[in-house]
């Protein structure tokens, strides 16, 4: 005699669904946890590392540690101009060792997005987005992470950014490392800036400090120099030829050749030139000033400071 059929409610048929459910979200979790783990052992890891380094040390032991934590056959830490949207990069490593810096425009690039949008993971074909970008095509790049250095302000003063040549897994790894350190690394780039401003005003006790970026051609001017001059307004960016305008006209061109050569023969730096303050009369200034190479001697910024000399050029021309 043929059994009765027996209907199984859905839950019934599938009885072993919920323990299925179960243990994918268990392994789910179980996998967010162990990626957790590993952002904080690398972090912790890196930590360690530059715990005993400071300064300029640090922005270089940053670099290599990223790289090498990140896989990343570029890594580099840059600084922007905002004035003619030019990078310049302070680190920059190339398959784990230390390379001459480089500069490039920010147009374009995927540089762009991290600095006017925050940080950023491209994990593959990051070159077919940003056709433009000459870097990323040349050198095959695929994956690319960025990440903003703000200063306290919140004043965008560069980039710190990791780039592979496969495709980037680990994004939250990626972006950890990337903006764990930016608040020192800014920090340090900000600070050691104004350190050579403020040395050049304590040790020549100038009446105005200028800072060029040789590579970018930004320009950073004291409020005292400002001041002096009366045609700089705003809090900037500046531009150097913002200073050299102030010139008069019969020492402009001894000054920028003086400079020229003391950026590519290291001839020293010390001319006396004529500038125009804010009531329009011209008044005699010394202007000295030194580069700051790169390890490859290369000038990449110059600290220039003008000290007012009128009245002992009055005097001795009897005027």
């Amino acid at each position: 005699m043929p059994q009765p059929m027996t209907v199984r409610r859905a839950d019934e048929r599938t009885n072993n669904t919920p323990n299925t459910a179960a243990a994918i979200a268990h392994s789910a979790d179980f996998t967010a946890e162990q990626n957790v783990s590993k952002v904080r052992d690398v972090i912790a890891q890196m930590s360690l590392e530059l715990a005993a380094i400071s300064g300029e040390g640090f922005l270089t032991q940053y670099a290599l540690s990223a790289a090498k934590s990140l896989d990343a056959d570029f890594f580099i830490v840059s600084r922007l101009n905002p004035y003619s949207n030019i990078m310049r990069t302070v680190r920059f490593v190339v398959d784990g060792e230390m390379a001459e810096n480089i500069s490039y425009s920010l147009d374009g690039t995927p540089c762009a997005r991290a600095v006017g949008g925050g940080s950023c993971v491209y994990t593959d074909k990051v070159a077919e987005l940003f056709p433009h970008d000459k870097f990323l095509r040349d050198y095959g790049v695929e994956g690319y992470a960025g990440a903003p250095l703000n200063n306290a302000k919140g004043d965008t003063l560069g980039v710190v950014v990791a780039m592979t040549k496969k495709p980037i897994i680990d994004q939250p790894l990626a972006k950890t490392v990337l903006e764990h350190f930016s608040d020192r690394i800014a920090f340090l780039i900000e600070a050691a800036e104004m350190m050579d401003r403020y040395r050049w005003a304590v040790m020549e006790a100038t009446d105005g400090v200028w800072d060029w970026d040789v590579v970018t051609g930004g320009t950073t001017i004291s409020e005292s120099l400002r001041t002096m001059l009366g045609n700089i307004k705003g809090n900037g960016p500046y531009d150097l030829s913002q200073i050299e305008s102030a010139m008069h006209p019969d020492e402009r061109g001894a000054h920028v050749e003086a400079l020229r050569r003391h950026l590519n023969e290291g001839a020293p730096f010390n001319v006396r030139v004529r500038l125009r303050n804010r009531d329009g009369d011209y008044r005699w200034c010394q202007s000295r000033g030194k580069a700051v190479r790169n390890v490859n001697g290369k000038a990449v910024r110059f600290v220039g400071c003008f000290s007012d000399i009128h009245d002992l050029m009055t005097v001795r021309d009897g005027k």
